[in-house]
């Protein structure tokens, strides 16, 4: 499915935006197994922008 290929793509350059646009505009799912693919890339993202934070707040920790 084109959508899971432009998220996949999205979150791999790591574009916030067209993350975020393609979270606003999630298709309607025909296919179990695209829902999975669908489930399992925005629990990546997910992931990645939680490790982010928290790098983020560890390196600001350190400046306090």
């Amino acid at each position: 499915m084109r959508w899971i290929e432009s998220f996949k793509y999205a979150l791999n350059k790591q574009d916030i935006q067209t993350i975020g646009q393609l979270i606003n505009n999630l298709p309607e799912f025909n296919k179990i197994e695209d829902m999975r693919s669908a489930y399992t890339v925005i629990g990546e993202a997910k992931k990645q922008f939680e490790d982010t934070q928290l790098l983020i707040q560890q390196k600001m920790n350190r400046f306090h």
